[in-house]
């Protein structure tokens, strides 16, 4: 637990560091996984967001509510190489302290992923998420809230066995960007609450750990470096997050 807390006090002091920029903001995830089988499982994760800090005006405070849910089929393709496919609804809320609006999104995630085993201390992941939004509240009329557009989001990750430490504390390092594919076709102005852009979007830069605390109960704090830009890929948000994932295993079978 000493060395628990020790991870977490770094990651919070990384953040820290960079708040004076543009905002500071705090993650949460709940990941309860059900383990069906050795191949199948079952997903429930909420999230929540809010905003402390921000260079300029108020800060948003609570400003996104999420909720994943769905199955997750996992092989191994070789004693090195595993592979994952995801199928999920995906909600998203997106709460404004000043209009009292609470606009949403309905949304299908494809996650087909690969983790590579390079040695008994480094795992290498790819992963790529089709974020599939097909509803959103923030348009006024029918014929606009329903459409399709996609936005890619590819993620490398390395996490790093610190086992001279101990042998249950990972350090892990990511690298993830977002780029629209298609625009929804019902002739809604893409928004950052709605249907997504195309181009590229943002870009998120990870480093932390992950901890077990039991083999069923990981604990995975991080500090997260987000840009997003518009358009004409300018810059447009500096954002710096503190993001905490609790992640709960049920062992089924």
């Amino acid at each position: 637990m000493k060395k628990l807390f020790a991870a977490v006090m770094l990651c919070l002091a990384l953040s820290a560091s960079f708040f004076a920029a543009d905002t500071g903001r705090m993650w949460e995830n709940l990941n309860i996984t059900a383990l069906l089988s050795p191949e199948l499982s079952f997903t429930v994760m909420p999230g929540h967001r809010w905003e402390f800090a921000r260079d300029a005006g108020a800060t948003q405070d609570t400003y996104f509510n999420e909720l994943f849910v769905g199955p997750t089929y996992t092989t191994k393709l070789s004693p090195a190489l595993k592979f994952k496919f995801s199928f999920w609804y995906y909600y998203m809320g997106f709460p404004n302290k000043t209009t009292g609006a609470y606009p949403f999104t309905h949304n299908i995630e494809v996650i087909p992923a690969i983790d590579w085993k390079v040695s008994d201390k480094l795992t290498i992941s790819n992963r790529t998420i089709l974020h599939n939004t097909f509803f959103s509240s923030v348009e006024t009329t029918e014929a606009k809230q329903n459409g399709l557009s996609i936005m890619m989001r590819e993620m490398i990750t390395l996490s790093y066995n610190l086992s001279e430490i101990d042998p249950k504390l990972n350090l892990i390092f990511g690298d993830e960007v977002f780029i629209g594919f298609k625009e929804s076709d019902n002739g809604a102005t893409p928004k950052p609450n709605g249907f997504y852009r195309s181009g590229f979007n943002s870009n998120r830069l990870y480093i932390g750990f992950s901890y077990a605390l039991d083999p069923m109960l990981i604990v995975i704090p991080q500090y997260v470096y987000e840009t997003t830009y518009n358009t004409a890929g300018g810059l447009t948000g500096n954002n710096h997050n503190f993001y905490l994932t609790v992640t709960y295993l049920l062992k089924m079978f």
